[in-house]
């Protein structure tokens, strides 16, 4: 799960501002901004090494959408020699350049609108997108938009919908997730796509603290991370 600062923190905070100001402005979800919290988040990493070590050549050319903090480009740059990253958060994206400005291999970081990625058809050999779909509205266009620019595959990561982290009405506890998906939900979304084929890793967390993966889901699964192996641009099936 994202580490952020609790909802209920959020709001006291923006009720305090409100009182101050004259006016009340409850934040929406598109204001989340990785930078409010700049630490790496585990299950993220771990998204990011198994991406790197099981499916990433060393020739390919990777974009990874919602770079975030930019940890994911790190990881990857150990292998990968041609990246690049769009993030929808312009602080992120300053950051960022000044953090690889020169790097060898993260050879670009850029501001997108969140919908479209202004690449042509095929144009990388993998998209990566960890922990982002539960934030976008439209995430059927997204997931539709990465197939398109992908020649081979797209690497996602979101976290597994737990009670625990669900509230009465079925929304996530964490107050900036739009959504969050169960392997069947999952399932029900990938198999509308045409063009692709996929498979299911789940990321689980231990009893004894380990993160393992595994082939299955399980009680203590946090992470549904599919890979789509893309043939064609793809679209919904009518």
């Amino acid at each position: 799960m994202i580490n952020i600062t609790p909802p209920i923190v959020v709001k006291g905070l923006y009720s305090i501002r409100s009182r101050l100001q004259g006016q009340a402005r409850k934040p929406a979800p598109s204001d989340y901004s990785a930078l409010a919290n700049p630490l790496e988040v585990p299950v993220q990493v771990e998204a990011y090494l198994l991406c790197r070590d099981k499916y990433l050549k060393t020739s390919d050319i990777v974009l990874d959408v919602g770079f975030g903090l930019g940890f994911g480009l790190q990881i990857m740059a150990a292998k990968v020699k041609n990246l690049i990253g769009v993030e929808v958060d312009q602080r992120a994206v300053e950051r960022a350049r000044r953090i690889f400005e020169g790097h060898p291999r993260v050879k670009k970081v850029m501001l997108y609108d969140g919908k479209h990625l202004r690449f042509r058809d095929k144009t990388f050999d993998a998209v990566t997108c960890v922990e982002i779909i539960e934030h976008v509205e439209d995430y059927k266009g997204l997931l539709l938009e990465m197939a398109r620019v992908s020649r081979r595959l797209v690497f996602i990561s979101t976290p597994n919908r737990r009670p625990e982290n669900t509230l009465p009405d079925g929304s996530p506890k964490n107050y900036w997730h739009l959504r969050e998906f169960t392997k069947d939900d999952l399932d029900t979304i990938l198999n509308q796509i045409t063009g692709i084929r996929y498979e299911q890793n789940f990321l689980d967390l231990s009893q004894d603290g380990q993160w393992r993966w595994h082939d299955t889901v399980s009680p203590d699964t946090r992470s549904l991370v599919p890979v789509l192996f893309v043939s064609d641009s793809g679209g919904w099936r009518s």
